[in-house]
């Protein structure tokens, strides 16, 4: 896949709308769903997570026997989550799927202009993002390939 394939535009989002460094992400979680949503890259965020109604969508079961659950800050506020690994993929990009632990807030109230979040662990530690808000544009590429690219032995 060449790096056109991995440009992509900042999009509006929000109201009022704000252009926002966003991707489109399939998320799938073994035989219970999956689901394609819009999620922010945010190069802040030391975990990714995601909404309520995503975890709905994937037919998660909320607070089974043995979940694993914790407690993160954001906008705010103190929100209970419930990791589940799942499968991702860049829509735009099929050949980039990975697999990693993700955070599901179980408060429906949580409100973003989006379903979800991609922070540092579990998408910032396996793609090298290059942002160009000048142009509007970023770009996501492997992290070693980005790496062998900048710092060729």
């Amino acid at each position: 896949m060449s790096v056109e394939d991995r440009v992509f535009p900042y999009r509006e989002e929000g109201n009022p709308p704000v252009l926002r460094p966003t991707l489109d992400i399939r998320l799938e979680h073994g035989a219970t769903g999956d689901w394609t949503l819009r999620a922010l890259i945010d190069t802040g965020a030391p975990i990714s997570f995601f909404d309520r109604g995503t975890a709905d969508a994937l037919g998660l079961r909320i607070r089974p026997a043995g979940a694993r659950l914790d407690n993160i800050r954001l906008l705010g506020g103190t929100w209970t989550v419930q990791w589940e690994t799942v499968s991702l993929t860049l829509v735009q990009c099929p050949d980039m799927s990975w697999t990693t632990d993700i955070a599901f807030a179980l408060d429906k109230t949580l409100q973003m202009p989006f379903q979800g979040i991609l922070g540092t662990a579990g998408f910032l530690d396996r793609f090298a993002v290059t942002f160009n808000k000048y142009y509007d544009y970023f770009v996501v590429e492997p992290a070693d390939e980005c790496h062998a690219e900048h710092h060729p032995r």
